[in-house]
């Protein structure tokens, strides 16, 4: 494991440990071991976390939930495709769904009637998320969708917000795939 440096200010993201300091952004220790297959993952990570860092914004999240495609003033009415990524990576599997929120650190937190259950995560300190796993059945697939706190617009523009998301996604399937 490296050392962090002096001045950086460290960040758990994902299962990872990230130092940030006036030189960049440097991986510097793991607690959940995983792989992804993405050869952009550890570039947007850093980048998201730069801008993290380097926001002004300095409010404590509302805990109202929205999906991104609100945050995008009506251009995407839809998710962006990548929020695909979770029905992909664990379609009808909820057990496997499960085994890896838990092993993130995600808090379960209600099951509605009808395969409706939420789990909470805090995917950066002031940016925490909702995760929604929608069983399918014979009329409609799984769902998944992720929700944002509303402040998470006053923290990232759209373009980075969207980013986070990519990489959320992208470590919260291969951290699947890894168990």
């Amino acid at each position: 494991m490296q050392e962090t440096p002096q001045h950086a200010v460290t960040l758990d993201f994902l299962g990872r440990t990230y130092a940030v300091d006036k030189n960049g952004v440097e991986l510097v220790g793991e607690k959940i071991k995983w792989s992804v297959k993405s050869e952009g993952f550890e570039h947007n990570a850093k980048s998201v976390l730069g801008y993290y860092v380097l926001s002004d914004a300095n409010m404590e999240p509302l805990h109202e939930y929205c999906l991104l495609g609100a945050f995008s003033h009506g251009v995407f009415g839809r998710p962006p495709s990548a929020a695909n990524g979770l029905k992909k990576a664990f379609g009808a599997d909820y057990t496997l769904f499960c085994r890896t929120a838990e092993k993130l650190g995600a808090v379960f937190e209600a099951e509605k009637l009808g395969g409706q259950y939420q789990w909470s995560y805090t995917l950066l300190p002031k940016v925490p998320v909702k995760n929604m796993y929608y069983e399918g059945d014979d009329e409609y697939p799984t769902r998944i969708p992720i929700l944002y706190d509303k402040t998470a617009i006053q923290i990232y523009k759209f373009e980075p917000l969207a980013v986070l998301n990519s990489c959320f996604i992208e470590g919260f399937a291969s951290i699947g795939e890894s168990l």
